[in-house]
Formats: structure tokens, C-alpha cells, sequence
């Protein structure tokens, strides 16, 4: 099952639906998958966070990479298929 659920993340990149946000301070936020289980932590894509007036995006996919928005729905759409 690990396997089908590596190969669901990895081939389709999921829509703007398919995101939740989790919160975890009033300054961080986790965001997953909502198609795969919370219990499988291949349902986290990455995290966001607040600071100094940017939302910094930390994609698991990618975590060498630090992408910097000014607004949060921009940052949440980074992680899903609408601005690929």
C-alpha cells in the first residue's frame, strides 16, 4: 500500500481541492494531501511560515528550496497543480 500511495504523490500533483491546512501556531501552518491518510506521513507536502511579513514555503519535495510569498493563498496554491 506504501507503494501505491508513493506513486499516487509522486505522478499526480494534487488540485487546489485536494490541499488541507493544518495549523500549527498563529504563524505556521502544515499542509497535506487530503487524498492520502493522516495517519501516513507521505500526506505532508510541506509547511508554511510567517515571517517578517513573508510566507515562507518549505515543499518536502523539494527542501533545499525556500520559496518566499506576500500572500498566503499564493503560497498554499505553490503546493497544488494551479501554478504549474
Amino acid at each position: 500500500m506504501t507503494t501505491q500511495l508513493t506513486r499516487l504523490s509522486q505522478v499526480n500533483i494534487p488540485l487546489s481541492g485536494d490541499i488541507r491546512i493544518s495549523v500549527i501556531s498563529d504563524h505556521e501552518w502544515q499542509v497535506c494531501d487530503r487524498r492520502i491518510p493522516t495517519s501516513n506521513a507521505e500526506s505532508v507536502l510541506g509547511y508554511i511560515e510567517l515571517t517578517n511579513g513573508y510566507y515562507d514555503v518549505l515543499k518536502l519535495s523539494a527542501p533545499r528550496s525556500m520559496l518566499r510569498f506576500t500572500e498566503f493563498s499564493r503560497a498554499v496554491d505553490c503546493f497544488s497543480e494551479t501554478l504549474r
